[in-house]
This record gives structure tokens, sequence and C-alpha cells, in this order.
């Protein structure tokens, strides 16, 4: 009687401990922010098996600003967020004066790297090639016309042609961050400035600082790739874009090239700079690579970059939050994922980066950044579920 007792309570034991285990890979994990990898991480979230993920994924679009918001602040907390704005110093200070001490530390990664292109709609064009000096001219000058756009390089170009309706993001973006990049670099002294906001990057390059009434704002990328499907109200208009179903960034006939170069993997890859060595490891500002202006590729790219914690609340035991966030990041790293990447027109992380992440992250070393390393996770509440 004795061991069937023990054997009964054993077996409501594992039966408890089953469901327990079964609730935790049930729950969910909640992300936001940009919108630019918004479609390759849907794709990854709605895949099962080896290649999917652990448990239940939902990714709320918004914006990099807004999903940076939303993981930093206590209010609208989310697991994780997507975005193309990199952390900021003053961003990173802010987090660890309210939140670090209960939440504990962050993780800022790369996740892919894109290119920014330039789509196009003109009757009669089918090759468009956008020079450096083009394109400063563009965004800084509301009576730019398409005659000058088009002109051969080495000529000013006639006034005329019509207007050029520059389509841009409303709403504080990512993607609008890594043109700013690219316009502060690329035209020195026009007044552009880095920012996620497209009205602050053109401000000090405009006359009056004031967007032409004839530009046209949109709102997410799927709003400025609508943007150029719009029948003939379409026609004239340039704007900027993550790559998606409709703009790979491989066809000259709806995407410009800049100083003849059309987007590949190849020299974007070769534009990133090495990833941080040493001690500069420890800041996760230093994680998203710095740009400068490449003299013989695409120059306008970057990287989608991912805001994950260190610690979360219940650990990284199997079923965990934790646990799926550490398996999403690994599978983004070591090749899993690799054919979403590319299917969605993104740019796999050169090799040296692949390393640096699984060696400060995943495996871990003495500075302690790998997820749930005890010194910084004991003691400390987590993120919250």
């Amino acid at each position: 009687m004795k061991t069937f007792k023990l054997k009964a309570l054993s077996a409501v034991v594992a039966t408890g401990m089953m469901m327990a285990v079964g609730a935790a890979s049930a729950q969910s994990v909640n992300g936001a922010g940009a919108t630019l990898p918004q479609p390759l991480y849907e794709d990854i979230f709605s895949t099962g098996g080896a290649n999917g993920v652990i448990g239940t994924w939902t990714y709320a679009g918004g914006g990099s600003s807004s999903g940076k918001s939303r993981f930093l602040t206590t209010t609208n907390t989310v697991n994780f967020a997507g975005s193309d704005s990199a952390l900021t110093t003053p961003e990173y200070g802010a987090y660890n004066g309210s939140n670090r001490a209960s939440w504990g530390p962050l993780i800022q990664v790369p996740a892919v790297a894109t290119a920014v292109l330039i789509p196009y709609k003109r009757s009669g064009l089918a090759n468009l090639n956008i020079t450096d000096n083009r394109l400063c001219e563009l965004y800084s000058d509301p009576a730019y016309t398409w005659n000058e756009l088009t002109a051969p390089e080495g000529t000013i170009g006639t006034p005329g042609g019509g207007l050029v309706n520059v389509v841009y993001r409303l709403e504080g973006s990512g993607t609008t961050e890594l043109l700013s990049n690219y316009l502060v670099a690329a035209c020195p002294g026009k007044g552009f400035v880095k920012n996620t906001n497209f009205a602050t990057v053109v401000a000090g390059a405009l006359p009056g600082g004031t967007i032409p009434s004839h530009w046209v704002g949109r709102t997410g990328s799927g709003g400025v790739s609508n943007a150029f499907n719009e029948g003939t109200a379409s026609e004239g208009r340039v704007g900027y874009l993550s790559p998606d179903v409709d703009y790979t960034g491989n066809d000259n006939s709806v995407v410009a090239k800049i100083n003849g170069h059309l987007p590949n993997a190849a020299s974007i890859q070769a534009a990133l700079p090495a990833p941080p060595v040493g001690a500069a490891r420890s800041n996760p500002v230093n994680w998203v690579p710095a740009y400068s202006l490449p003299t013989a590729a695409y120059p306008i790219f970057g990287t989608t970059n991912l805001l994950v914690g260190q610690c979360y609340a219940g650990g990284f035991i199997a079923g965990s939050k934790g646990a799926a966030i550490k398996d999403f990041v690994t599978k983004l790293n070591n090749g899993a994922y690799d054919a979403k990447i590319t299917s969605h027109n993104f740019v796999k992380l050169p090799p040296a980066w692949n390393e640096a992440i699984e060696e400060e992250f995943l495996v871990g070393t003495s500075r302690n950044l790998q997820f749930g390393n005890a010194n910084n996770c004991n003691g400390v509440q987590g993120r919250p579920s």
C-alpha cells in the first residue's frame, strides 16, 4: 500500500510538472517596433518545426521609435523590440537609471543587414541612376525636377519635366534614420541631421525648414510601397524603402541605382565594419555597425536590430520566455533562418559578426554578457512576463 501511494504521488507530481512545462511552452512572446523586418519576423513566427520558434509569438509594427520606447520603459512593455534605429547613449543611460536594477541589463544585437532602396515611378524611364550629388539636391530643393534628376553625370541639368514628388515616412522610422546616415555623410554642409523623423532630417536643408506640399507622406514600409501603386497619382514619385515583395533591389526599372550600383548582398556585407572588440563589447551601443560612406558600393544600408533582455522573469528553463528568446537569437545567428532572410531580400550578417554574437551573448566570456549570466541576473526580477 505504501509503495502504491508513493507511485501514485509520483504520478501526480509528474503530471503536474508536465502541465507546468506545457503551460510555459504555450505562453506568448510579444515584440514590437520596426516595420522593415516585420514580414521576415512574422514569416519565422508562423513556421513550425526545428526552424520555427518556441511558443506563440506576436509582433506589432509601429516603427522603431515606438518599439524602443515600449521596450525601454515600464509602460506598454514588450519582451523584445525590433529597431532599425540604433540605441543611443542617452536612451541606454535612461534605461540604466530607471529599469536596469529590477529588469537587468539589456542586449542589443544586429539581426540582419539591409539596403534602403530608392523606388521610383516615371513613365518611359526604366534605368534610373542617381549620383550622391543628385540625391543631395533632391532632398534639399523643393523645386527639383525630373530633367535635373536624370541629366547625364557631369551636367547640371535643365529644370523641367515636372517636379519630383518625394515619398517619405510620417512616423519615427529606423529606415529614415538609415537614410539620414547616408545624407549626412554624402552631403556635408547641406544641413541634414541624423534622426528617425524625416521632417527633422531635412529641416536644416530645405528652405524655411518646411516639407514641400507636393511631397507625399506615408506611414510604415507598406504605406511607402503602396504610394507607387496608386495609378496616375504615383507618376513622378521617388521614395525610400526597405526591400519588400515588389521592390527587391534587383530591378532597375522600379528601383534606382546609386552611383551605378544596385544593392546586393556582397557589397553590403563588404561595407559593414568589423564588430566591436575587447572592452567596447560591454556597451550595447557599440553593437550596431557604425555607418561610413563607401566609395565603390551601394551607399544606403544598415542593420535592423534586436533589443532583448539579458535577464527574464522565470529565467531560462525549458518553456520559459527567456529560453524562447535565446533560441530565436541563436537561430537568427547560426544559419537556421538563412533561407527566410534571403527570401525577404535581407542580407545575412558577415561571419565575423555571427562569431562575435555567439561568443559574447550565447556562450559567454569574462565580460558576463550572455543570456542569464548569474553575475547580472541572480537576485533581480528580470524583464517582466
